[in-house]
């Protein structure tokens, strides 16, 4: 987002609230003030958690010890502690408060459960105090859908990137086994389980695969899934895990294999939200076989930059993978192509600069 803005003009500021002064970054297309809300403010000397509960009023001292005050205020998220001191300020000072939304979280999934103070105060800020801001930027259809209903600004943004590298795929050199590839942190929202289900129907059907999990290591697998799906898909000699490795390293692996597979199950959370993995492995030119959560459906074509599975279950997903076994080596970098001319029109800066830059000209 803010390369959009800056690619049209705007001088813009990023406000890190969890950055130390040696992390901001050193681009010149705009500046970064590290902060860190945890070494300050209201109950910082206590339990992290319980100060993560009051953010944001480092922010707005720093905002109020500006010489010169912003045109507009982009808040990204919707936490509460910082949606309660930037209303006020910019109200005071007449300045719009624009939100970047990109999730709706679970309340079962956040630290305390439902009744937790943490669910209490996400629910606050999705369904009443994010409705004061002037305007604001959407992940999602469903996201849109609810603000728009509520009498809201918004302009619905997709996951974006900054550029779109050249295919540096594997479609002559990984001889007959396909090689797919999960990446990430799975959480609640993604059925693992029944991506593993459907790799062990592979197994049994002598489709020949490796399975690529970038983001866990084995035994946190094992912590939230069925290890014994692992075993049963083939275990170390078909499934390997390579925990989290840097962000870099992790796109190097992606971009060598042939597929991404995502499973995600139909809840709120999921329509909310836009799986960001899935943007960035077109953009690396890897077609996705994934069922259509959220807006899916809108960007991965079957057949065409991917495989759709019909639903999040290990039957369709391995029918899926099938289809995908079934193309040849020319008909894979063709889909490849066709993956990252997807992201060109879709997830990059360039598709979405002149809309944000509009969006945010109207607030001001």
């Amino acid at each position: 987002m803010v390369e959009a803005l800056t690619s049209q003009g705007h001088d813009v500021t990023i406000c890190g609230g969890m950055l130390a002064a040696e992390q901001a970054s050193s681009k010149t297309a705009y500046s970064v003030h590290p902060l860190n809300e945890y070494e300050a403010g209201l109950f910082s000397t206590v339990h992290p958690g319980i100060r993560g509960l009051f953010l944001g009023d480092v922010t707005r001292r720093w905002l109020e010890s500006l010489e010169a005050q912003p045109d507009a205020v982009i808040l990204y998220g919707t936490h509460l502690g910082y949606l309660l001191r930037l209303l006020p300020y910019c109200r005071k000072r007449k300045i719009p408060l624009i939100l970047d939304v990109v999730e709706w979280y679970d309340p079962r999934h956040l630290p305390g459960g439902v009744l937790g103070p943490f669910a209490v105060s996400n629910e606050l800020a999705m369904r009443y105090w994010a409705k004061k801001a002037n305007g604001m930027f959407v992940i999602s259809s469903y996201l849109q859908r609810y603000y728009d209903d509520a009498g809201c600004r918004t302009l619905r943004i997709p996951p974006i990137f900054t550029d779109v590298p050249s295919v540096c795929g594997s479609a002559d050199d990984l001889g007959d086994a396909l090689n797919l590839c999960y990446i990430g942190s799975p959480g609640k929202k993604e059925s693992m389980n029944a991506i593993f289900e459907g790799l062990r129907l592979l197994k049994e059907k002598g489709i020949a695969f490796t399975m690529h999990v970038v983001g866990l290591t084995v035994e946190e697998f094992s912590k939230d899934f069925d290890r014994k799906l692992v075993d049963a898909a083939g275990g170390n000699d078909s499934v390997k895990f390579y925990g989290r490795k840097e962000n870099e390293d992790a796109r190097n692996l992606l971009r060598s294999c042939d597929f991404l597979l995502l499973l995600r199950k139909d809840l709120r959370v999921t329509r909310a939200g836009f799986p960001s993995k899935v943007a960035e492995s077109l953009r690396l030119g890897v077609p996705v076989i994934a069922n259509l959560s959220s807006d899916m459906h809108e960007f991965l074509k079957d057949g065409e930059n991917g495989f759709v599975a019909a639903a999040p279950t290990g039957v369709e997903l391995a029918k899926a993978i099938a289809r995908a076994k079934s193309l040849s080596r020319t008909q894979l970098s063709e889909m490849k192509e066709k993956a990252q001319k997807t992201a060109e029109s879709s997830f990059s800066v360039a598709a979405h600069a002149a809309r944000i830059s509009d969006f945010l000209s109207e607030m001001t």
